[in-house]
């Protein structure tokens, strides 16, 4: 069961944090297709899965370079705030999403 936890976990942050980088590349005007993003958030949810500071380190590190290749932002302000946006919602649903199942069990 944990191993089921865990994969529905990893999905549903893949797919909200792609979803937040598409939002994030709407609200600032920055060309990139939906595809794109489910890439950028899937290597990057991967790469969160090593110890502690590393993941974090390297997801955030990651998310930048591969924002940075795929859609031509500028590092700042444009990759700042799709970075920011598409880390918080992913982070908060993937608590919200386990949070709701526990009060469901």
């Amino acid at each position: 069961m944990e191993m089921l936890d865990l994969i529905l976990g990893f999905a549903v942050q893949v797919l909200f944090t792609a979803g937040g980088l598409w939002c994030g590349m709407k609200i600032t005007k920055i060309k990139g297709d939906f595809v794109g993003m489910l890439l950028i958030a899937f290597v990057c949810s991967l790469l969160g899965f090593y110890k502690e500071p590393w993941g974090l380190i390297l997801s955030l590190v990651s998310m930048f370079l591969l924002l940075l290749k795929f859609s031509g932002a500028k590092l700042f302000p444009d990759s700042v705030v799709i970075v920011l946006l598409s880390w918080a919602i992913g982070f908060f649903s993937k608590f919200l999403i386990k949070y709701l199942a526990g009060i469901l069990k």
